[in-house]
């Protein structure tokens, strides 16, 4: 029998878009706490992402997108009200009123004009928690600048420390900042539960992508004061060799060998048997690799590329060298040791049936007895009524007068202004 989730009886109202803050936020409702995702018809963008069935949007695409029901909208509720109107934001405050934390990953500013700023929020409510994500934070310079995850991957460092050796610089990830700040955003809020059970008392949180990012290079700032330049390095190491990403057979097909000692060195050279290279003395010691390790990915390369990614990476560990097929996300959907975990978890959309079920990637730890997997993805507008009469005591009468003047909705402004799918495919 499933037990009641850890933080089932706390309250989260969460004005919340793209993917940051609506990442975090999913833990808590993962864990039980009620979150409500409050949406506004002005801004679909997130309900506009795909992937679509097929590379089509439905006539009720604003249900059906998988990236929202992954990371925007699993297991919480969706209240789509108009805080920018003085009646939705009236509406908003009564719900604060009963809420334990208020979250928004707007601009700075933006929720001091719209009257929902922390001290404002603390008049309804003394003991409520606030937390802002954005950028860079509410305070400093660059407080005002917008950004997305890109460009916040590129002021924090990250961007300057990756990209192969003597080139430029790449990009980490498409949404690394979107996944590590939202991890963030998940540890303070919980952390700020934690002490608002412990002594009665809220606060105010501010985090940012930034800092979240610079956090992830502390090393090389260290480095940077004694005079150290980190080298752009691709998917080689500071001083590991052969330590690198090599090609199998197939097409785009690799794999990741990470040599760190002369007993893994001796393990390799026993799973390529032993050719007679090897042996050179340029090759003896973790130096010699290093200096050497151009030449050394060569002759790897020569002798990996003929072999299958998965059945090497299973020789390659039979012999005691660290190393990893690289999966694609085709492989991950399917592949045998994550399901055996019972990691992937499969999902069907009572909103949008037609899409068919869909694997989902599921939490990377487990808690016996505690259910995090998928149980409810919310349809735009789905728990208006709930929400309000519920939290905010409204009457039918005054829900329904909410929804006359468009105040809340259900459906968006133009729903035949179906979104393209851009999904890139072939």
């Amino acid at each position: 029998m499933t037990e009641i989730g850890i933080l089932n009886g706390f309250r989260v109202l969460s004005l919340e878009q793209v993917h940051v803050l609506p990442w975090g936020t999913a833990f808590l409702a993962d864990f039980g706490a009620e979150v409500v995702r409050v949406e506004s018809v002005d801004h679909m963008q997130d309900r506009r992402s795909g992937p679509f069935p097929d590379y089509k949007p439905s006539s009720e695409w604003w249900n059906e997108g998988g990236s929202i029901a992954y990371y925007g909208l699993r297991n919480k509720e969706s209240l789509c009200l108009d805080v920018t109107d003085p009646l939705g934001k009236q509406t908003f405050l009564r719900l604060v009123k009963n809420s334990h934390i208020v979250t928004d990953n707007f601009r700075p500013g933006t929720m001091r004009r719209l009257g929902l700023d922390h001290e404002s929020l603390v008049e309804v409510n003394p003991q409520i928690i606030s937390l802002s994500c954005t950028a860079y934070g509410h305070t400093g310079p660059w407080r005002a600048a917008g950004s997305r995850a890109r460009t916040a991957d590129a002021a924090c460092g990250l961007s300057n420390l990756t990209g192969y050796e003597d080139g430029p610089s790449y990009r980490a990830s498409s949404n690394y900042m979107d996944h590590s700040g939202g991890n963030n955003n998940a540890l303070a809020l919980m952390l700020a539960l934690w002490q608002l059970n412990k002594t009665g008392k809220g606060m105010r949180l501010d985090l940012t992508m930034q800092e979240t990012g610079v956090m992830a290079i502390g090393p090389a700032i260290l480095e940077a004061q004694r005079g150290i330049v980190r080298r752009r390095l691709g998917t080689s190491h500071l001083w590991k060799a052969p330590h690198n990403v090599y090609p199998c057979s197939g097409n785009d097909r690799w794999i990741a060998i990470a040599v760190s000692c002369d007993d893994e060195w001796e393990g390799l050279k026993a799973a390529m048997d032993h050719p007679h290279w090897a042996d050179e003395a340029r090759f003896k010691d973790t130096l010699g690799r290093w200096n050497n390790r151009h030449d050394l990915d060569g002759l790897i390369s020569d002798w990996s590329s003929s072999r299958d990614n998965q059945s090497l990476m299973k020789l390659l560990q039979s012999h005691s060298v660290p190393s990893g097929a690289v999966l694609t996300a085709e492989d991950l959907s399917t592949n045998d040791h994550l399901m055996a975990r019972g990691y992937l978890e499969v999902f069907n959309n009572p909103h949008a049936p037609w899409v068919g079920p869909r694997v989902y990637a599921a939490r990377p730890f487990k808690i016996p007895g505690i259910d995090t997997s998928i149980r409810h993805i919310a349809s735009l507008g789905e728990h208006n009524v709930k929400v309000l009469s519920e939290i905010g005591g409204l009457s039918a009468e005054e829900i329904q007068s909410l929804a006359d003047k468009e105040i809340i909705a259900d459906k968006p402004k133009d729903p035949e202004n179906v979104p393209q799918d851009f999904v890139i495919r072939g």
